[in-house]
């Protein structure tokens, strides 16, 4: 019996629920909120995010970049280094993450006064607070 509500491995996938499950796969919005905030090279994902692996964190950046979420710029250099850098498409998905947020708020038992909104605000950073961001 083919069940409607759980679409099968030959279904098409829908568009929304590709972008839902992007948003909702483990450290997106922590790694969204820092290149929201600036540029942010590879270790410094790692020192800012408490739990966060270097595995997981490649395997999320190549999705994300993929998805044309962010850009990774490599600098030739003495010492080479990479930067990742927010893209047009994932300044659209920050909007999206912020209304997400602000749906969220609505119900929610405590707030955050995230970066993100910073980012987009305008905000100092110094007037931020999240308890899943290290400075």
């Amino acid at each position: 019996m083919n069940d409607h509500c759980h679409p099968n491995s030959n279904s098409v996938d829908c568009p929304i629920y590709a972008v839902m499950r992007m948003i909702s796969a483990k450290w997106t919005v922590e790694i969204m909120r820092e290149i929201s905030i600036q540029p942010t090279r590879t270790r410094q994902f790692l020192s800012r995010i408490p739990g966060l692996s270097m595995k997981c964190l490649q395997e999320r950046l190549k999705e994300l970049e993929a998805a044309g979420m962010l850009k990774r710029i490599k600098f030739e250099e003495k010492v080479p280094k990479v930067e990742h850098h927010i893209t047009p498409r994932g300044e659209k998905l920050l909007t999206i993450m912020i209304q997400l947020k602000e749906l969220a708020e609505e119900t929610a038992t405590s707030v955050c006064n995230c970066p993100i909104e910073a980012h987009i605000a305008g905000t100092p950073l110094s007037e931020t607070t999240c308890p899943k961001r290290r400075d």
